[in-house]
């Protein structure tokens, strides 16, 4: 695996120099006469970290699915590192990493190998020694069975997973959602670790949230009705 990038520059300097990573340009979504998203404008720029807020049905599933360019948008226009989607092109899909929604947990598998056969998929192929030390990396037993993976490992499995070819651009959608506060608790540093890693990284979260989950982020955007309310830096 290639090594992290350098984190950028942030603020107000780093926004003068960092190329964009994500742009929505009154991006609007229209579905079965139902407006998801309203007139959204927003930049991401490399290395910037964004936590997206927002209660259930507030459009932020609908904006990561444009960010994958599973949809098109109504009106208005999405790019993702300079590429105007849909269509995604592989080369850009192979730069995203994506927290999987649904895990094969049933898998008589060892978790080596399900991470193997998924960086395969975007042409990385790791050896054994980098195995165990990207397990080592997320506290995970290289032979333990998927099956046998309790709640807070899962999750931290399927953070693994989303990163585990290395990309460039990281869409974590409800990271925390269905966990005990003790698991969140224990999944908090494994966020914080990809804001420190350099790349670009843009987290939705659903309300109530402890504040503590949203330190460290360089964008904070809140969402409401599929309409941008608040930006805070």
């Amino acid at each position: 695996m290639a090594d992290y990038p350098t984190r950028y520059l942030t603020g107000p300097l780093g926004k003068q120099t960092r190329p964009k990573a994500i742009e929505f340009h009154q991006t609007t979504l229209v579905q079965e006469r139902r407006t998801l998203l309203h007139d959204v404008t927003l930049d991401i720029f490399e290395g910037e970290s964004v936590a997206l807020l927002g209660p259930p049905a507030s459009g932020k599933s609908a904006l990561l699915a444009c960010v994958q360019g599973l949809i098109q948008p109504t009106r208005g226009e999405v790019r993702v590192l300079g590429t105007t989607l849909p269509p995604l092109p592989i080369e850009v899909r192979r730069q995203m990493g994506i927290l999987p929604q649904q895990l094969d947990l049933a898998r008589r598998e060892t978790i080596a190998a399900y991470l193997q056969r998924f960086a395969a998929y975007y042409d990385v192929h790791l050896n054994s020694k980098q195995l165990t030390a990207y397990c080592t990396h997320y506290e995970l037993e290289p032979s333990l069975q998927v099956a046998d993976l309790s709640s807070r490992q899962a999750r931290i499995f399927a953070l693994a997973i989303s990163l585990v070819h290395d990309p460039r651009l990281v869409l974590l959608d409800e990271p925390l959602s269905g966990l005990s506060a003790a698991d969140q608790a224990a999944i908090w540093p494994y966020l914080q670790r990809i804001q420190r890693e350099g790349r670009t990284l843009l987290c939705t979260f659903s309300p109530p949230l402890a504040e503590k989950y949203l330190s460290g982020y360089d964008l904070i955007v809140r969402l409401e009705q599929g309409r941008l309310m608040r930006q805070e830096t």
